[in-house]
């Protein structure tokens, strides 16, 4: 018998802990019992979880969800009224798997943002008097994970490999791709730029708090940044970034038109944007990226002292 396993996003300890003691003690129950490794057979939990995951109009509530949230507008995620059942019934699988499916749709808006703000934020920072752009230039932290929020984080790490790019001697050739591939390089480790003649940076070094799958902002926001930089290391919540065949579903026509946009101005300033493709295909950039740079070229980072 084959109990259904945590989603490989999920970050809900109550359901993922339930799954786990479920499986445990059927899996043991079973081997007592017939001496035999257990059969491969898919429970009504799991069967259950098949088709609450399946369901795309839920997918879509949390994409939509995520993309209408607005600035420090009212928080539109919906997540934590999915109901959650701590047995191992058909109906409590298929709740944890509309849990997932609603939280993956939030993420992926959120991460799509990230993405179009990083390119306009790397765009933005490339130039010689980066310094003055910063000094005028506010990150804006929502926290609720939002298309917004997602937008303005992305925005504000991006502007640093920009400005990080440029000032470097010679000037490395702008290269939004290659930076965001660094920053959100899991196999070796993530790279942050510095720029230690402003004092700002990207992860631990900056203003942003990356929003981690599966959080619900309804509880947390209130808490504020203490609370959200308590959650865990910068290298944990960009490893929830990281994209997987698992969590993209086709947008369809409505969607993928309302990212088929080349802005002239990004979101936070009236800059000129030298970036000429749309926001759909640079996140379908982002999503199929390979390394072309060289990985230790941004591994900056500020004295200990």
């Amino acid at each position: 018998m084959i109990l259904p396993t945590p989603h490989p996003n999920s970050a809900s300890p109550a359901r993922d802990s339930k799954r786990l003691a479920v499986c445990g003690a059927l899996l043991a129950a079973i081997a007592a019992l017939t001496g035999c490794p257990p059969p491969s057979e898919i429970s009504e939990n799991e069967r259950g979880y098949n088709d609450g995951f399946a369901e795309d109009d839920r997918y879509f509530e949390g994409y939509d969800d995520s993309w209408l949230t607005e600035g420090a507008a009212p928080i539109l995620y919906s997540g934590g009224e999915i109901p959650f059942i701590d047995d191992a019934t058909y109906m409590a699988g298929f709740w944890d798997g509309a849990f997932d499916a609603y939280n993956d749709g939030y993420f992926v808006s959120y991460r799509s943002a990230f993405i179009i703000g990083f390119s306009e934020g790397y765009d933005n920072g490339y130039q010689s008097d980066y310094p003055a752009f910063f000094a005028t230039d506010v990150h804006d932290e929502f926290l609720h994970g939002g298309f917004s929020d997602g937008y303005n984080d992305g925005f504000s790490e991006g502007r640093v490999f920009g400005a990080f790019d440029y000032s470097s001697d010679p000037p490395f050739p702008p290269d939004w791709e290659n930076a965001f591939f660094d920053w959100e390089d899991i196999e070796d480790g993530f790279i942050d730029a510095y720029l230690e003649d402003i004092g700002i940076g990207t992860g631990e070094f900056g203003p942003v708090i990356l929003y981690f799958w599966g959080d619900d902002p309804n509880t947390f926001k209130s808490a504020g940044r203490s609370a959200m930089r308590a959650k865990g290391s910068t290298a944990m919540l960009r490893s929830a970034s990281k994209q997987d065949a698992s969590i993209q579903r086709p947008l369809g026509e409505t969607r993928e038109a309302e990212l088929s946009i080349t802005p002239t101005t990004s979101l936070r300033n009236e800059l000129p944007l030298t970036v000429q493709t749309t926001w759909l295909e640079r996140i379908q950039t982002a999503n199929t990226l390979k390394k072309t740079g060289n990985v230790s070229r941004r591994a900056v980072t500020p004295n200990a002292e």
